[in-house]
């Protein structure tokens, strides 16, 4: 072979090999990346309540207790909500709650369901608005009147149409499945 073969062979091997160097490090260095990007459904509330508690329990005594639900999840929820005295004879005491319409007792389970969807960030309305001490109680004097609490309890179900569309009596259906 001549020398100018020998060169052109040469040439000819270093522009492939730098040809396939160039192809071999874009292949390498090139990445390609998607991002899925989800958000959890999170199902959670929390009891809120403005309570001004008198000084001293006495008969005729009127004081403002106002329990409600708030959704400080991300999904829409129906909530339920227990209200118990923390002793028996303190019920005595006591007028009978008064309690909003958009609340509905069940006897079977002692909860009060709420009869709308709740939405994140809402609030509901209150369960009742104030706790009122009879003026007579016919078992138990005036003097024998103990400090008591009442005892609020609220739990949430979450619901699938994230549109908000509800069957009917859906805020106690829901529990039973």
């Amino acid at each position: 072979m001549n020398k100018k073969n020998v060169i052109f062979i040469m040439i000819a091997c270093l522009i492939v090999l730098t040809a396939s160097f160039g192809i071999t490090y874009a292949y390498l260095i090139s990445s390609d990346s998607e991002i899925n990007e989800f958000v959890v459904g999170e199902n959670t509330i929390k009891v809120v309540e403005e309570f001004d508690p008198p000084e001293k329990l006495e008969p005729g005594t009127k004081f403002v207790k106002k329990p409600q639900v708030q959704n400080t999840g991300n999904l829409p929820c129906f909530v339920r909500m227990r209200a118990d005295f923390s002793d028996s004879t303190a019920k005595e005491f006591c007028k009978p709650l008064d309690i909003s319409d958009k609340w509905e007792f069940h006897e079977d389970d002692g909860y009060y369901y709420y009869k709308e969807l709740l939405l994140p960030g809402d609030t509901t309305t209150a369960l009742f608005e104030q706790v009122e001490i009879k003026t007579e109680t016919e078992s138990v004097s005036p003097s024998d009147m103990i400090d008591f609490d009442i005892l609020i309890y609220a739990e949430s179900c979450q619901h699938n149409d994230h549109e908000g569309n509800c069957a009917e009596k859906e805020y106690y259906q829901i529990w039973k499945r």
